[in-house]
């Protein structure tokens, strides 16, 4: 089952165009002992060795997905991170949803590997309680955390919250249902 994960706003597109501005403008504002068409040509270089990254960073944040399938929560985030963890692995009893305000343990703190860019963050970072954190933020409105029993826990926006921490509490409860009976050793 596929949720919809929602859109990104405008602030990270115009952070890249920032950057690629910036690294094309540094060479012109450091070397000017040059002369213009010099610096100019500069400038050009650099712009035009950024402008392929800052391009695939770009593409990359609409790149993101979030599946349940297999009794597995599977999510993509941008072109290079990707997570997969068994449904039966999260505390269902303390997920949770809402914006990510109202989210207390689910804080962003430090990147381990990731993108973070006004408006956007995707990758492995560590919340501030120092716990492993996925992360797939498109936006701070719509989000859901599921915290994991050991491991890296999820933090992703989604457009039907609601919807999700049902599906995975029907999944959850569906497979507890199958597992086989354990007998205890006294009997």
């Amino acid at each position: 089952m596929y949720f919809d994960i929602p859109a990104v706003g405008l602030a990270p597109y115009l952070t890249l165009l920032g950057i690629t501005l910036l690294a094309a403008a540094l060479p012109m504002l450091l070397a000017r002992k040059k002369s213009l068409k010099a610096n100019l040509r500069n400038g050009a270089t650099a712009g035009a060795l950024v402008l392929p990254v800052t391009l695939l960073l770009g593409m990359g944040v609409t790149s993101n997905s979030l599946i349940v399938q297999d009794g597995q929560v599977q999510v993509r985030a941008s072109y290079f991170y990707e997570y997969a963890r068994d449904i039966a692995e999260f505390d269902l009893a303390r997920a949770r949803h809402g914006s990510y305000a109202s989210i207390a343990p689910a804080r962003i703190g430090l990147r381990d590997n990731g993108i973070q860019l006004p408006g956007y963050a995707a990758g492995r970072f560590t919340a501030e309680d120092r716990q492993p954190l996925f992360v797939a933020l498109t936006s701070t409105d719509k989000v859901v955390y599921l915290p994991a029993r050991k491991g890296q826990s999820l933090l992703v926006s989604v457009d039907d919250a609601e919807h999700l921490l049902e599906t995975l509490h029907r999944r959850a409860a569906l497979d507890r249902a199958a597992a086989p009976l354990r007998l205890s050793s006294k009997d």
